[in-house]
């Protein structure tokens, strides 16, 4: 087994999910996770609200949790989560102009 590193799981909640999905279980926002390195959480969350920003994507909120230990390779990179952003871009970017009207 490779070398293991601290990290801190970065939720992203970029768009209200669909609420016949929510009702079946799905998450109330659509958007992303992060394993980053602990000591790096501050950079990353100013690196991923950048990369939103690129792609159009809008962020409703963004938070950090738990500290774990994990193997080195599966640790997000910036790189990483560049490729993981641009993958979603189009439908978040889609998902963002409906209007589900919350009900909170």
């Amino acid at each position: 087994m490779g070398k293991t590193v601290k990290c801190t799981r970065i939720g992203v909640d970029c768009v209200p999910n669909d609420p016949v999905d929510i009702r079946c279980g799905g998450p109330n926002y659509l958007g992303f996770d992060f394993n980053v390195e602990k000591n790096k959480v501050d950079k990353m969350k100013k690196f991923i609200i950048v990369t939103l920003d690129e792609f159009g994507i809008p962020l409703a909120s963004m938070y950090s949790s738990g500290e774990f230990d994990m193997a080195e390779e599966e640790v997000w990179t910036k790189e990483r989560i560049v490729k993981e952003i641009k993958k979603d871009a189009n439908y978040l970017v889609s998902e963002s102009k409906r209007n589900y009207g919350r009900r909170f």
